[in-house]
């Protein structure tokens, strides 16, 4: 009852229910991190989203929360890892000492080439790796600025959930040596799903370039 009752709270923005909620019992906790495996996407974004809240309020020993979601990043776990890296780095965003140890980690997925190769790759953590990057541009532009070079080789990925989420980044940490790749994915009109503000829209990766140049122009001037 609990899992169902904390997945409508989410998917209905009840935030403030919902960590009422997680706090009440010990194992609402795995409740909430095994939603980050839902098959609905928007219930996982959600999930993330509260984690992230909960590190902010503090007063939850996340700890053992993140070596479980790290765990989730490794091959040997035999998992997809749907938003263990995004769920990380909610974390961090929200109380750095809590994932002080795994967000490097998180971040270095991206140039990690048992990770990264198409060959070799688990998509979905990819993914997750590039997307926590863009989400702590802003607040943490020291800590992702190396990865800049990284995301710039996927803006030509096969993968459109890579080439998007990596102009997303590229425009969010305004790195200029972007322009160029940005520039040619101007016109491709292939669909992700990006989670941003609260929301899950879908966006061409044109749409996602575009932007990025825009934020990456407004930096220059």
């Amino acid at each position: 009852m609990d899992r169902e009752t904390l997945s409508e709270l989410l998917l209905a923005r009840k935030y403030q229910e919902a960590m009422d909620l997680v706090k009440k019992r010990h194992g609402n906790l795995r409740i909430l991190l095994g939603l980050l495996y839902s098959e609905e996407e928007l219930l996982r974004w959600r999930a993330v989203t509260l984690l992230g809240l909960v590190a902010a309020e503090g007063s939850t020993d996340l700890a053992p929360a993140v070596r479980r979601l790290l765990w989730f990043l490794n091959e040997e776990s035999s998992t997809v890892g749907w938003c263990s890296a995004q769920a990380i780095a909610e974390i961090y965003r929200n109380n750095p000492g809590m994932a002080r140890d795994a967000i490097r980690a998180v971040l270095h997925l991206s140039d990690d080439e048992e990770v990264s190769l198409p060959a070799n790759r688990n998509t979905p953590i990819l993914a997750g790796s590039v997307w926590a990057i863009g989400a702590l541009a802003e607040d943490e532009p020291a800590l992702v600025s190396e990865m800049g070079p990284a995301l710039v080789k996927f803006l030509e990925d096969p993968e459109p959930v890579i080439r998007g989420f990596s102009a997303w980044a590229l425009g969010r940490m305004r790195f200029a040596a972007a322009k160029e790749g940005l520039g040619k994915l101007t016109g491709d009109e292939a669909v992700i799903s990006l989670y941003e503000g609260d929301a899950l829209t879908n966006i061409s990766v044109a749409r996602a370039a575009g932007d990025a140049l825009e934020k990456i122009r407004k930096n220059d001037e």
